[in-house]
Parts: C-alpha cells; sequence; structure tokens
C-alpha cells in the first residue's frame, strides 16, 4: 500500500526492491527453537557440519537432476547455506522511501501465532 502510494507521489520507491520485516535482528535458532516450543514440537537436539549439509544438498540435487525428480530435493546447497546462519536486512531504505515502519515486534508476532495455534488446537478437540 506505501509502495502504491509513493508512485502517485514522489515516485521515488519505482523499480526498486525493498525488505519489510520486523526490523529486529533475528537468532536463526533461537527462533525456530521458540517456533517449535509454540508448535509443540520438540527441540532441535543435534545438528551437523555446515560442509556436510551442503555437500548433502549437492548430491540431493544432482541425484534428482539425474532422475528428473519433479519436486525439490529436502536439502539443497542454498537451503544448507540459509539454515548455517543468521540473516539481517534493514529496513531502512523502505523507512525513509516509503514511510515503513512494523506494525507488530517479532515478539508479538509469535505471541499471536501461540494464541492462534492454542486456538486451531483447542477447536481441533471438540
Amino acid at each position: 500500500m506505501l509502495a502504491a502510494a509513493n508512485l502517485e507521489t514522489t515516485k521515488n520507491a519505482s523499480g526498486k526492491a525493498y525488505f519489510i520485516s520486523q526490523g529486529e535482528p533475528v537468532n536463526l535458532w533461537e527462533w525456530i527453537d521458540e517456533l517449535f516450543r509454540v508448535m509443540d514440537v520438540p527441540p532441535i537436539q543435534k545438528s551437523i557440519p555446515f560442509t556436510l549439509a551442503y555437500c548433502a544438498g549437492a548430491m540431493l540435487e544432482g541425484v534428482h537432476r539425474l532422475f528428473a525428480v519433479n519436486k525439490e530435493p529436502k536439502m539443497t546447497r542454498f537451503l544448507a547455506e540459509q539454515l548455517a546462519k543468521s540473516h539481517y536486512f534493514s529496513i531502512s531504505r523502505a523507512t525513509y522511501d516509503l514511510g515503513y515502519l512494523p506494525r507488530i515486534s517479532t515478539a508479538e508476532g509469535m505471541k499471536r501465532l501461540q494464541q492462534s495455534f492454542t486456538e486451531k488446537q483447542e477447536n481441533q478437540v471438540q
């Protein structure tokens, strides 16, 4: 909505890409652990080295390509790279060009997700 409004005024957002998030750095595995806790999933107890995950991704990609499997492999090199480290992207350009400000924090979002999940679980029991 902000980008559309911008195109009607200053047009300084035209053709640009923006990262839209809560604007807070998040530790990936702490966030995943919290998500699993909210979803009543046991926390991750083990890990494998990045190099092994990356090689497994390359191998599975090759097998899928060799046998023309239409589905994406369960592990890819890209997925290994994404799960190996936390990522943070600045929203400063979206704030400056579009006036974007996050509406809810990451903590509030997780709280809402937990409420929604709990309600869904209760409705399935009934």
